[in-house]
């Protein structure tokens, strides 16, 4: 029993690592050009689906709710036709969205669109690994958890699998500061928060950093506290943390004003 007072949740895609960009501009969206072809509108897809998964406010959603986002946008603007009712219908089942809760859905419902939804989803995964072989954390974050890791306990609060979390973890030298490190099997990140921090510490002793409007949900859920990872300033953001953000928090002054100000400025990037 560690008797570490702090705890700090850090999400993984996006906020310790540039994966985010990678997972959709590298993996996602060239695996929906193989699986629905789009060459024509291959500009404008682009842009939409990147718009929504990294630049909105809704950056970090799950791949498959971000997919039906993309999809009805290209609807809208005449450049899809197909028909999408049954990937609206699995996003709203409650099943979860792993892949095998869409197998399941898939067996039960005989959907041809959805099968398709899985040889991309599959896709995605592996250029994914491809592409994030050896990938390492931004400037910042090996120095800010080795600082942290002085007076709190690290936890990996994340959406990712656990598989592929341990793998670029261990592989971009960080995996030792966290004590325990939770993807989707250990349910969404509010659940995963709840459990590691929520009546273990002090509100005012448990931070979680993150990129995502998601994060700042998670954190808020328990009434934690939140520091933002601002995408496009994700070195700047941790630089931050590191010089000024982390020993603010320790000092028991972070709550109020100080991080208003920082979330101000978070929600202000996604306007």
């Amino acid at each position: 029993m560690s008797d570490k007072k702090f705890f700090i949740g850090v999400d993984s895609d996006g906020t310790a690592f540039d994966s985010m960009t990678i997972k959709h501009t590298d993996s996602f969206i060239p695996a929906m050009f193989e699986v629905w072809g789009l060459d024509d509108v291959r500009e404008r897809v682009t842009e939409i689906e990147q718009y929504i998964n990294l630049y909105s406010k809704d950056r970090g959603i799950n791949r498959f709710p971000g997919l039906l986002m993309t999809f009805e946008k290209m609807i809208e603007e005449g450049i899809f036709d197909k028909d999408v009712s049954d990937l609206d219908a699995f996003v709203k089942s409650g099943r979860g969205f792993s892949t095998k809760a869409l197998e399941g859905f898939i067996e039960e419902t005989g959907s041809d669109f959805l099968k398709e939804v899985l040889e991309w989803n599959n896709l995605s995964d592996k250029l994914f690994a491809e592409n994030c072989k050896d990938i390492q954390p931004f400037n910042f974050v090996k120095q800010s958890l080795a600082k942290a890791q002085e007076k709190a306990i690290i936890g990996v609060i994340s959406s990712a699998t656990k598989e592929g979390l341990e793998t670029d973890w261990k592989g971009g030298g960080i995996a030792e500061y966290a004590s325990v490190i939770l993807g989707k099997e250990n349910g969404n990140k509010k659940e995963q928060l709840k459990s590691e921090a929520d009546g273990k510490y002090e509100k005012e002793c448990i931070l979680m950093i993150g990129d995502a409007i998601g994060d700042l949900e998670a954190a808020k859920s328990i009434d934690a506290l939140f520091y933002p990872i601002i995408a496009g300033e994700e070195e700047k953001s941790w630089e931050k943390f590191y010089n000024e953000s982390l020993d603010v928090f320790f000092s028991g002054k972070y709550a109020g004003e100080y991080e208003k100000s920082l979330i101000d400025a978070f929600y202000k990037k996604f306007e």
